[in-house]
């Protein structure tokens, strides 16, 4: 695990250093064929990592990375499909599982450059060790170029359903993106 930390890391560092700080929409705008339209990448690829605490049914600590494929409706809103690692707290130590699930994003830009935007999920899966999965998010983002965003969401409720009883998580996601 700490190697994947370590891998992710130095391709965050890369990103961070070869993106521009050019607003996406603006950068989008004048390239496009008709001045003031706007025109934006349907497909959208992520990487997250997140970690989550346990806040209600027990203590407990969990490792979630994965990567999402969302397809875009429009700047603002956003339906994914989502593919994670998650190491959990288990009976006799951690436990380890494949976690799919689906995300529906709303992202409002926020001011005049529109660089910085408010991410606002809701995602919805299935562990098959475990059993259902549900995820809201609020957070910021932040365009480092025309195809490339940062996203932190800096409140994520969880909730886990585990041999019939629901538990409750909360976390911090990092998220880098890229729109071709």
């Amino acid at each position: 695990m700490a190697t994947l930390a370590k891998a992710v890391s130095r391709w965050f560092f890369l990103l961070a250093c070869a993106s521009t700080s050019l607003p996406a929409t603006k950068a989008r705008a004048e390239g496009s064929a008709h001045p003031g339209e706007t025109s934006f990448a349907r497909a959208r690829f992520a990487l997250q990592a997140e970690p989550a605490f346990g806040v209600g049914g027990g203590t407990f600590y969990n490792q979630l990375a994965g990567a999402r494929v969302d397809y875009r409706f429009t700047e603002e809103i956003a339906l994914g499909g989502y593919l994670g690692y998650a190491n959990m707290k288990g009976k006799d130590g951690r436990a380890h599982d494949v976690l799919p699930y689906l995300n529906l994003e709303y992202r409002p830009r926020l001011g005049q450059e529109r660089a910085f935007g408010l991410p606002l999920g809701f995602g919805t899966g299935y562990l098959p060790n475990n059993g259902p999965f549900l995820r809201l998010s609020v957070g910021v983002s932040y365009a480092m170029s025309p195809t490339t965003e940062i996203a932190i969401a800096f409140f994520t409720p969880t909730f886990w359903v585990v041999h019939d009883r629901t538990v409750i998580s909360l976390g911090t996601a990092l998220e880098i993106s890229y729109a071709p």
